[in-house]
């Protein structure tokens, strides 16, 4: 049975295979690789610019941008701060992780400027 399934295997492979008799022989055209492409897209939508990169100030700006915004998300009361618990819901990870670290005043809940406070202390540069 096992030397069927070679016999079967081989067969099916050898029109694939470099160099076998059947490779050689078979009248077969290179199959043609194109990227597939969405017709209902533009022209001169279709490529793709990536964004320019961003360095110093711009990039502190940005980066204090996203994790203002993924702080308010996570401020589902609008309170202005997060407890453990709406940190963790949202993914904030290092607030959640390190919540009584950056919590210092014992309230139960972070301040995005607490959050800013902790994250300087240990090098970031908000």
């Amino acid at each position: 049975m096992q030397r069927l399934n070679f016999l079967v295997l081989a067969l099916l492979m050898a029109p694939i295979l470099p160099g076998s008799a059947l490779a050689q022989n078979a009248d077969v055209a290179a199959p043609i690789q194109t990227h597939a492409r969405d017709p209902w897209v533009p022209p001169e939508l279709r490529a793709v610019k990536p964004a320019p990169a961003t360095h110093g100030a711009a990039l502190q700006a940005q980066v204090e941008r996203k994790l203002r915004e993924s702080f308010d998300a996570a401020d589902v009361a609008r309170a202005g701060a997060i407890t453990r618990e709406q940190a963790q819901t949202a993914g904030l990870g290092v607030v959640a992780n390190n919540f009584d670290r950056i919590d210092t005043a014992k309230t139960g809940k972070v301040t995005f400027e607490d959050l800013k406070r902790y994250l300087r202390a240990r090098g970031a540069k908000l």
